[in-house]
């Protein structure tokens, strides 16, 4: 019988596995963040919620994640502050028509709803959007964006109210080991016991697995965006999401901002050993880069945006994404230590995913039927694998140049 279950990481998706596990194992939850919670990766996310994937595994962790949301509202009694606004995925060449039809159908099949506009209708939603060369797209109605902090928070004070104890400003150094099964870890203020570990470290999972020998497939991979200076003339709150896979770019409202992604031909990994214990005041990325990227890969974007090179830029956010060569998940038991659960790798879908991550994970531990099938987000299936490989790591970080999806 499971007694006590210890959660290292307190991002979106740490404090759903604290969340889920409280309410549905037996057992005493500890939930142990290095900083404060939300204050790594999550609180550098673009927050996008997309419902529908291509890839179909990951639909229903997104869905959880929204019956999480109305869940953890009820159970605190507050508003986390979603913004339901849905997404355009606009359709502008032959091959992003077909794919984005292709998503419909996807949504279709899991009850989502969506509809297809023409490019009129999508002008009237998006005044800043030229549609000289849109074919149409499709408008996913249930499709949100919020803060990734407050989700975090949220889901922590959920876990809390449900019995878990949480341990802020406490480091772990070691998952600890007798015989291939989980004994406790080690902290920077002294042992815990317990029988189980979920490895929700994010960026940093590997440096506490392969200390087991377990390797998450997955890297650090770089994420950059940028807000634009306040234009209540084009942009406002309430504006559906965008998704322009022929620009390869993305973006939300940020209150009377525009908050966009374009990802770059280039990803850059990290080795996970040079990263920083903290992303306070962490800066991935230079100002020349980051106008270089602006500059080369803008001009697609120009195009559906043609007063983009004229707009201010307030910010450039940059982070670390956890990607893996697919650009899937990583979730499941651990393939070497007994009681050790791996629940990272969420290649930029961490927010969206959270809840059914948590779901997945408690479900796991409790050895309970599961609520879908995890079999293409297993550890183990890219066979043996070093993390710390410059090569694989370059494999994760091309997963991120090509992906087209939010």
């Amino acid at each position: 019988m499971i007694k006590k279950v210890v959660v290292i990481g307190a991002g979106t998706i740490g404090t759903a596995v604290a969340y889920y596990v409280s309410k549905m194992a037996k057992a005493e939850v500890v939930l142990v963040e290095r900083n404060f919670i939300g204050s790594g990766n999550t609180s550098l996310a673009a927050s996008l919620v997309t419902l529908a994937r291509s890839k179909k595994s990951i639909v229903p962790l997104v869905m959880q994640t929204m019956e999480a949301i109305t869940e953890i509202e009820d159970l605190l009694g507050e508003a986390i502050g979603v913004m339901r606004v849905g997404s355009i995925h606009v359709a502008a060449s032959d091959a992003s028509e077909k794919s984005i039809k292709g998503l419909m159908e996807v949504a279709l099949s899991f009850g989502l709803k969506c509809m297809w506009l023409e490019p009129q209708d999508i002008k009237l939603r998006l005044p800043w959007l030229n549609i000289d060369k849109v074919r149409g797209g499709a408008f996913m109605e249930e499709d949100c964006y919020m803060e990734s902090t407050i989700l975090a928070t949220n889901f922590a004070k959920a876990a809390k109210r449900l019995g878990a104890v949480i341990k802020q400003y406490t480091n772990v150094e070691e998952i600890l080991t007798d015989e291939g099964k989980v004994t406790g870890i080690q902290t920077d203020k002294g042992i815990i016991d317990c029988d189980v570990v979920v490895d929700a470290a994010g960026a940093w999972s590997n440096l506490l697995s392969m200390q087991v020998g377990e390797a998450v497939p997955m890297a650090p991979v770089r994420s950059v965006y940028w807000i634009t200076g306040e234009r209540p003339d084009l942009f406002n709150p309430n504006q559906p999401m965008v998704i322009l896979p022929d620009a390869s770019a993305y973006c939300r409202p940020d209150g009377t901002s525009l908050l966009f992604g374009i990802r770059d031909n280039k990803g850059v990994h990290v080795d996970p050993r040079l990263l920083p214990s903290s992303m306070n005041g962490f800066n991935l990325i230079s100002e020349a880069e980051s106008w270089d990227i602006i500059m080369e890969k803008g001009a697609v974007f120009q195009e559906f945006f043609p007063e983009f090179y004229d707009m201010e830029i307030a910010h450039c956010v940059s982070g670390f994404s956890t990607y893996t060569p697919d650009a899937s998940l990583v979730v499941g038991r651990a393939k070497h230590v007994d009681g050790l659960y791996l629940s990272t790798g969420c290649s930029g879908a961490g927010v969206a995913t959270s809840g059914g991550y948590g779901r997945t994970i408690a479900e796991l531990i409790s050895e309970v039927p599961l609520f879908t099938n995890i079999e293409s987000f297993g550890v183990d299936r890219f066979g043996e694998i070093d993390p710390f490989n410059s090569s694989f790591r370059q494999r994760c970080a091309d997963a991120r140049s090509n992906k087209k999806e939010g």
